[in-house]
C-alpha cells in the first residue's frame, strides 16, 4: 500500500527537517548543501523500484558526470509499504512524523558520507557494509538525540 495523499505531505515534511538536522550536524552552509544533487521518490512516483521487505528506503548513486566540474546525483526511495507496516507494528501511525524524519536523517547520512568517501572509481554504493550501517546508525541517533519526540522511534529502532 503506497503512502496517503497527507502522508506523502508529511514525507516532504519530514525531509526538510531531516535536511537541516543533517546539514547542521555536519555544518555543511546551504551553498554545499545544494551541490548534493539528489532526489526523492516514493511508490508512486514514476522511477521508483520495488525494495525489499522489511528495507525502509535506500539510497542510490544513479550517475557520477566527470567533467569540468564533476558531480553526484542520488536517489533516495522510500519503501511506503514497510515503512507503514513498522509504524502500525510499533503504534506509531497516529504520529507517523518523528519515523519518517529518523527514516530520511538515515538516508542522509549515508548521502553525506558517501558523497565524501566513495571512491571515484567505485561503480556502486557499499550500503550492505554492516560495520558502514553501524556508524551511520550512531551518528543518526547523534543527530536526533535531544528531541523527545524521537525518543520512541530511536528506542525502537536505533538499537
Amino acid at each position: 500500500m503506497p503512502f496517503s495523499a497527507p502522508q506523502r505531505n508529511l514525507v516532504f515534511r519530514a525531509l526538510d527537517e531531516a535536511e537541516d538536522r543533517t546539514a547542521g550536524y555536519y555544518c555543511i552552509p546551504p551553498f554545499r548543501w545544494e551541490q548534493l544533487r539528489y532526489d526523492l521518490l516514493t511508490q508512486v512516483d514514476h522511477g521508483w523500484e520495488p525494495l525489499p521487505d522489511p528495507t525502509f528506503a535506500r539510497v542510490r548513486l544513479l550517475q557520477r558526470i566527470h567533467a569540468r566540474q564533476p558531480f553526484d546525483f542520488y536517489r533516495i526511495e522510500l519503501n511506503d509499504r514497510s515503512i507503514l507496516a513498522a509504524a502500525k507494528r510499533e503504534n506509531m501511525l497516529r504520529d507517523l512524523y518523528p519515523f519518517l524524519v529518523y527514516i530520511l536523517t538515515h538516508e542522509m547520512v549515508h548521502m553525506v558520507r558517501l558523497s565524501s568517501i566513495l571512491d571515484s572509481r567505485a561503480e556502486t554504493i557499499p550500503h550492505t557494509d554492516e560495520s558502514e550501517e553501524e556508524r551511520v546508525q550512531d551518528i543518526s541517533r547523534r543527530i536526533l538525540t535531544g528531541s523527545s519526540s524521537f525518543h520512541p522511534v530511536l528506542e525502537r529502532f536505533c538499537s
